[in-house]
């Protein structure tokens, strides 16, 4: 084997690691689309959509998978296990299209969908969807979910370096995310490996002002 001029191979454990990581990003990556393509694609067969999933339509297909890969505290529940629930705080961009979540099944759990105009009177829910109508509003909501098990999602500018856990942003008219570990672990969340590996992982303001 030839090497260009300047280039030395890697030791060769290092070569083998390196493909591992990248079979592993691959196969995480795979698992998580197939995860959202089958949604979106029964919601349109559902509804009858030739055309290309709009915009919350992907991202309501986001809601939900991610229930599939985060861990919430166990609880002691007797009985059926409780449902898993969805919840909009402020305006709800979704519309039908989160409509389509109601019912499914995510962990063994039903899912169920909320939505709240205020943060006090946010309770039982999973998964909070910070929508951007409440911007203005979101270091006062941040401040009163903390210590809570819940899993704050959003797609605005800078929620996680706010403290926020999930943000939906668009790349090359795509959607991808970016996650805040750190806020996931204080409130009591694990967030899977095969999840992080698909995300741009951020640091928040009251973590990085602690370093």
């Amino acid at each position: 084997m030839t090497f260009l001029p300047g280039y030395s191979p890697p030791p060769r454990g290092a070569a083998r690691a390196s493909r591992r990581g990248l079979f592993a990003l691959r196969a995480a990556a795979a698992l998580f689309a197939a995860l959202l393509l089958a949604f979106v694609s029964a919601a349109s067969i559902s509804r009858a959509e030739p055309s290309p999933p709009r915009e919350y339509q992907v991202k309501a297909a986001f809601l939900y998978t991610l229930l599939k890969f985060v861990e919430w505290p166990a609880g002691v529940v007797a009985g059926a296990p409780p449902p898993l629930c969805i919840a909009i705080l402020g305006q709800d961009p979704f519309g039908d299209d989160l409509e389509a979540v109601r019912g499914k099944s995510a962990k063994g759990r039903t899912v169920v969908i909320k939505r709240y105009r205020r943060v006090e009177d946010v309770k039982e829910c999973d998964l909070l969807f910070i929508s951007s109508s409440e911007r203005g509003h979101l270091g006062r909501i941040l401040r009163q979910l903390q210590g809570s098990p819940i899993l704050t999602v959003a797609d605005q500018e800078g929620f996680c370096e706010a403290g926020g856990m999930i943000n939906l942003i668009t790349v090359s008219k795509r959607v991808a995310f970016e996650i805040n570990v750190a806020a996931a672990q204080r409130a009591g969340l694990r967030i899977s490996s095969q999840l992080l590996k698909l995300a741009r992982i951020v640091v928040d303001e009251q973590r990085g002002a602690g370093q």
